[in-house]
């Protein structure tokens, strides 16, 4: 089937509108690439995007729900809430949920809008931290398809647990559904320290053939090259075999969720001054497509 590129869901400019707030110098300009998507949060665009009703695996204690997603004063919000989510059939896992506590939200790019290569980059904000100590929320790029089945994401995720840091994953597997399994290729994750992200802050990624970029209100903060995960010449533990830069076409994806009791110690945080309902909030999303390798019906 032949795969879209995501349509505007605003009007495109060449520039950053008076209406469109950033951070000091921003100019929405970057050579090479070209503006695919300029989502400003008007209007929930079906047509664009769709409602995840799944859950994060085993680590999560909340179920993805209709309800956890809205768009309210031009913002999109991501809404935990504590609240009962009987068991019911998942389309996005294909398989029976068990009932949950709490609902969150996921939105993701709907079917047949997928990107490759290019920037994807987005305002965002964490829930205020003396309210919110135990949550993921993110922004990433997610594929797990394929005979064999490839596992490509490149992740953004805000963590309660550490308000003035951000992670910047990249996980690689095959055949593999668990996310610990996923080591043989390598734990491509780092903890960056940037400052509060419960404020407005400007995310993105730059996602290139041979390299992954990440940014933080227009300064870079972390680069990963094809040569430092290729294990060329040899493979450095954890990792046991070569890592690519994903290259296929992808969803984008936002989530916010907390994390079970087991995990909440080391990812995402202890839950215990939540207050719900709580929420996270993107102002704008924009993804530029790479110039050089333009999406096309085989990808």
């Amino acid at each position: 089937m032949a795969v879209l590129l995501v349509l505007a869901a605003h009007p495109i400019q060449s520039s950053a509108e008076d209406d469109l707030v950033a951070y000091a110098g921003y100019t929405g300009d970057y050579p090479g690439f070209t503006l695919r998507l300029d989502e400003r949060f008007d209007r929930f665009d079906a047509e664009v995007w769709s409602r995840g009703d799944g859950a994060v695996g085993s680590e999560a204690m909340c179920r993805f729900a209709d309800q956890g997603v809205q768009v309210v004063d031009g913002k999109l919000e991501l809404v935990i809430r504590k609240e009962q989510v009987p068991a019911s059939w998942s389309d996005d896992h294909g398989m029976q949920k068990d009932a949950y506590d709490y609902s969150c939200g996921e939105l993701r790019s709907a079917p047949g809008r997928r990107i490759r290569y290019g920037r994807l980059e987005a305002r965002m904000r964490a829930p205020r931290r003396q309210e919110a100590s135990g949550y993921i929320t993110s922004l990433f790029t997610y594929r797990a398809e394929g005979s064999p089945r490839e596992w490509e994401e490149i992740d953004i995720e805000l963590e309660g647990g550490r308000p003035d840091k951000f992670q910047a994953n990249l996980i690689y597997g095959i055949d593999t559904w668990e996310w610990w399994s996923t080591r043989r290729w390598g734990a491509w994750e780092d903890k960056i320290v940037v400052g509060p992200v419960d404020e407005w802050r400007v995310f993105a990624i730059e996602w290139l053939p041979d390299s992954i970029e990440w940014f933080v209100d227009g300064k870079s903060v972390k680069t990963l090259r094809q040569s430092d995960i290729d294990c060329q010449p040899v493979c450095v533990p954890p990792q046991e075999q070569p890592t690519p830069i994903p290259d296929n076409a992808t969803d984008i994806m936002m989530n916010f969720w907390i994390p079970n009791d087991v995990v909440q110690d080391n990812f995402g945080g202890n839950k215990r001054r939540n207050v719900y309902p709580m929420k996270t909030q993107y102002d704008w999303i924009r993804y530029y497509e790479l110039d050089s390798h333009p999406m096309s019906a085989n990808h």
